[in-house]
């Protein structure tokens, strides 16, 4: 079994002295690169939360654990900002046939122990995600519709699938490949502490709070800084305080107020816009007969009650816009047909009265602050505006980890909980709808017909059909309301100073490309 992180502790213990540089180690007794004055670059990253898993990358694809994966392993592709797919540990691939893909692979490449990467890694990975039981993990059900792969030759490998994948090549940036070698001789739990990829990066140590990583120089896409420490910061001021005062260099997840904070301390903020949409996404299938949000109208309710457009340019500095369906206009099946729900209270009460409940009603909903900016501030805005129409919401703060307990196993004690509607890193509309579907593996809504639809979509090797159903299952959802919609995921990353080239897209770091100024 995995064990779960069950401690995450603040960055305050950094400002006490507590932050670790890596010196000369590089986790194998050799010394790492050293700058003109003698001492090693390391890039310090704060972070929401660590991975529950550790290094074991088959078992999340979001946030706050995309940012350390990153770091370690690669793809085969590489999707941009712009939504192009670019090579990456594969060079080019066509379509052989309906169901069959050649994927070319980068030649002389290493894993980070000095093991070659080869069509046989691409192999492993694939059988390792085939395997009797794997649905149940994360990446596994992302590329579910990959069948078996089979090496041609050292740097050529076919993929079969078992329907037609047309955007195959971009799905196929989610398989980040271990190291086959490490991962048979210490089994998933051991490889989870000590992972082996082809990345810019080496784990050193793994601690429950920071891990600890040196430069892999031979790495095909070397860093340009000696370290990197990656550190599990819970609370946004802690971040904000560690950047200001040099203890790291980029701290995630933070807010549209903390801008003049940072420019006062001489650094500065980035934000980045994902195809991803906030949502209080409600667990129907855990809630009892005759209960108000088994009413659609109710949902609706819900959603007419919040004013969204006000919070957005008081939290987010108008940085964004109310989110109207599970993905963003740069997704593929976006609908520009549908408009956010428009703030009408008076509507909204109309509703609850026509559904039984005038006098509103009471529920209880999960939420963390990790997966965007100004959550806190979101989460307590939606409870505010829904109370002015008679229900009342009751806030339970969770950790990340506990977030993902209750999305992989079902574990929820309340009847709502703040979650992402993600197309990344794919961008496709589809990916985020399937995970809120009778077709996730512990679901919390379940539409038959809507779940038959998106089944049926993935049988569709036209781009163009599959493109306009799948804009009709956006409609479903925006009609049928499984959520409150609340806006499209903007994030705020915090830059010291001597950050310098630093690029993001859809919430992948570049940590290859990073440089520090002296």
């Amino acid at each position: 079994m995995r064990k779960v992180l069950g401690v995450l502790l603040a960055l305050g213990a950094l400002a006490a002295g507590a932050s670790l540089m890596l010196g000369d180690r590089d986790g194998q007794g050799r010394g790492v690169s050293q700058t003109a004055s003698g001492k090693p670059k390391t890039l310090r990253v704060a972070l929401v939360a660590l991975p529950p898993d550790r290094g074991y990358p088959y078992n999340s694809s979001g946030i706050p654990t995309i940012y350390t994966y990153r770091a370690i392993f690669d793809g085969l592709t590489f999707v941009t900002e712009t939504g192009e797919v670019q090579p990456y540990l594969a060079t080019s691939w066509e379509q052989v046939d309906e169901t069959t893909w050649r994927f070319k692979l980068r030649e002389g490449v290493t894993f980070s122990n000095g093991a070659p990467f080869s069509a046989d890694s691409v192999v492993f990975a694939i059988q390792h995600l085939t395997r009797p039981g794997a649905i149940a993990e994360v990446i596994a059900r992302e590329l579910v519709g990959v069948k078996s792969a089979t090496a041609e030759s050292p740097s050529s490998v076919l993929i079969k699938t078992s329907r037609p994948e047309p955007l195959l090549p971009a799905a196929l940036e989610q398989l980040l490949i271990v190291e086959p070698g490490q991962f048979q001789k210490l089994g998933q739990e051991g490889f989870a502490a000590a992972p082996i990829g082809t990345g810019p990066f080496k784990v050193v140590s793994w601690g429950d709070a920071k891990i600890e990583l040196a430069a892999f120089k031979e790495s095909w896409r070397a860093p340009k800084v000696d370290a990197l420490e990656i550190i599990a910061s819970p609370e946004t001021s802690a971040r904000v305080q560690a950047i200001q005062s040099n203890q790291i260099d980029i701290a995630v997840a933070l807010g549209y107020d903390n801008i003049s904070q940072l420019e006062q301390a001489g650094a500065r903020m980035n934000v980045s816009h994902v195809t991803s949409a906030l949502s209080l996404t409600f667990v129907l299938t855990h809630l009892p007969p005759g209960h108000p949000l088994l009413d659609k109208r109710v949902r609706q309710a819900l959603n007419y009650a919040l004013n969204k457009e006000g919070y957005i340019k008081a939290f987010l500095g108008g940085m964004t816009q109310p989110a109207s369906q599970p993905t963003t206009s740069s997704g593929f099946g976006y609908n520009p047909d549908i408009k956010p729900y428009p703030y009408d209270p008076e509507k909204a009460k109309a509703l609850l009265a026509e559904a039984g409940f005038p006098k509103g009603f009471s529920f209880t909903a999960e939420v963390t602050n990790g997966g965007g900016a100004a959550l806190a501030e979101t989460y307590q805005t939606v409870a505010a505006d829904l109370a002015r129409i008679g229900v009342n919401v009751t806030l339970r703060n969770i950790t990340v980890p506990q977030l993902l307990r209750g999305v992989q196993q079902g574990e929820w004690s309340g009847e709502a909980f703040g979650m992402n509607f993600s197309s990344e890193r794919m961008l496709d509309a589809l990916r985020s709808v399937r995970m809120h579907s009778c077709l996730h593996r512990a679901p919390w809504y379940c539409d038959k017909a809507i779940s038959d639809k998106i089944s049926y979509i993935y049988t569709l090797g036209n781009l163009d059909e599959r493109r306009k159903l799948t804009q009709e299952v956006m409609a479903a959802y925006h009609e049928e309301a499984p959520v409150i919609w609340l806006h499209e995921v903007a994030m705020f990353e915090g830059l010291s100073a001597r950050v310098k080239n630093y690029q993001v897209a859809h919430t992948v770091i570049r940590y290859d490309l990073i440089e520090l100024a002296d």
